[in-house]
């Protein structure tokens, strides 16, 4: 009897249980697919049993059929009876990790298995798979969540691209004409990184859609499965274990994902200096906008930060969550810059080493002043009285011999000097950087460099 009624809700085109079934003005019925698949390709709209054309129609679903269909196919899963013994199966074989009535317990398929009551085995799964389901909808938070980061950051690289156009415009339109293929070559390298990597961050996005989709989909099943009879809970088990230890890892944040500001705007003019050595300045260091905290507001060539109001910007590794920032890294050996202080009465200088991916964990060695009290290296609470009162500091590093000086530069005045034993050795991951923080709306202003052009033979 079930072999006749299953027959008679097949389609006639796929020969399967009828999927969103729906039924012609003729009254043939078929699955919606099917119907479009044989108008496709006809070209016509006609009955694929009786062939009667129709006009240009849109065929609601046959809501009955499709109840009767869905009823049969979940009663057809839900069986409970033994296909060997036509036995309701009440126990759960360990060994053979399957469901088996009482007369299977005792054949000698199963002679020295271990049995347990289906009810038993069906919490103690159920159990473990909820263990599962939770983590992974924590990890598909963690994947919106960083998604949502790389979303941040592909919008604020657009605007990056806005800002850093319009400084390199800005100083194209002083060199006038005699640097315009300069100019149009700087644009290009802007935008073909811009395009680079928003396709980069792009596919970073899709993906994380893409996982993100896995993980739905695998939470979905699992919740379905949750809420199934104990028997199709059981035979489903192992696939949907298989499928939550099979998570993807933890998502991480693309690395240095924004636009190089410093590549494209730092030392513009000393770039060609060679020709225009009269009208430019070189700045010995770059400040990173990449990292500068929330509340820093840098000038347009980058040699100056102060303390503003709290500015827009993506959570991108590398950036400082408070009033840090570092100027561009450097290599081994001797490196000097100044920086005007001023008046600025909130302010640290020094240079800084570590992972910049983990601006947090990085260490420094500097000077400071705030609360009215001057501090040295890595010495928050006491104080520290240097011989004058620095109003432009020089930082003098020597990183061969992993020694930092700092000098009142108006008077030449040794401040203090710090010595190998504070330094590490430095690695392929570990570098340095020129470190600035201040909480003071008066800026650090690093002083350029006179330019000289120098020719030399060859070697």
């Amino acid at each position: 009897m079930a072999t006749i009624v299953e027959d008679h809700l097949k389609c006639p085109s796929c020969l399967e249980i009828f999927k969103n079934p729906v039924t012609l003005p003729c009254g043939h019925s078929f699955c919606r697919a099917c119907v479009q698949q044989w108008w496709n390709q006809k070209g016509d709209q006609t009955c694929p049993v009786c062939r009667t054309n129709f006009r240009s129609i849109d065929i609601p679903l046959n809501l009955a059929l499709k109840n009767v269909c869905e009823a049969f196919s979940q009663a057809s899963v839900r069986s409970d009876i033994c296909k060997l013994h036509k036995e309701k199966t009440k126990l759960f074989c360990l060994d053979h990790q399957e469901l088996v009535c009482l007369i299977c317990r005792d054949a000698k398929i199963h002679t020295g298995h271990k049995f347990r009551p289906l009810d038993e085995v069906h919490k103690d799964h159920k159990d473990k798979l909820q263990e599962g389901l939770k983590k992974a909808k924590k990890r598909l938070k963690d994947y919106k969540k960083k998604r949502d980061n790389c979303n941040e950051q592909a919008t604020y690289i657009k605007v990056q691209r806005q800002q850093v156009e319009n400084k390199i415009k800005k100083n194209f339109e002083e060199l006038r004409r005699f640097l315009q293929a300069e100019e149009e070559a700087r644009l290009s390298a802007v935008r073909e990184e811009e395009q680079k990597k928003t396709r980069m961050m792009k596919e970073k996005i899709e993906t994380l859609s893409r996982d993100m989709a896995a993980l739905s989909d695998v939470i979905r099943s699992t919740e379905e499965l949750l809420t199934s009879d104990p028997v199709s809970f059981l035979k489903n088990f192992q696939l949907a274990m298989i499928r939550i230890q099979k998570l993807p890892g933890k998502p991480k944040l693309l690395p240095a994902a924004l636009l190089d500001e410093v590549k494209h705007v730092g030392n513009l003019k000393f770039s060609v200096w060679e020709r225009m050595k009269e009208t430019i300045s070189y700045s010995p260091v770059i400040l990173d906008p990449n990292t500068a905290g929330p509340k820093l507001s840098l000038s347009e060539d980058l040699t100056s930060v102060s303390c503003q109001e709290v500015q827009q910007r993506p959570n991108n590794p590398e950036r400082f969550k408070l009033g840090c920032m570092l100027g561009s890294a450097w290599a081994l050996g001797t490196h000097m810059w100044d920086v005007e202080v001023g008046d600025n009465n909130d302010w640290a200088l020094g240079v800084i080493w570590g992972d910049p991916c983990f601006p947090h964990d990085m260490n420094a060695c500097s000077i400071a002043f705030c609360d009215d009290k001057y501090r040295k290296f890595a010495n928050p609470i006491g104080s520290w009285k240097p011989p004058v009162k620095p109003k432009r500091i020089r930082v003098d590093l020597d990183a061969n011999k992993r020694i930092i000086s700092f000098f009142e530069s108006r008077t030449n005045t040794e401040l203090c000097k710090t010595g190998p034993s504070v330094w590490p050795h430095l690695s392929d991951n570990i570098k340095m950087f020129p470190y600035f923080w201040t909480n003071d709306k008066i800026p650090l202003q690093i002083i350029p460099l006179a330019c000289r052009v120098t020719t030399q033979g060859p070697c």
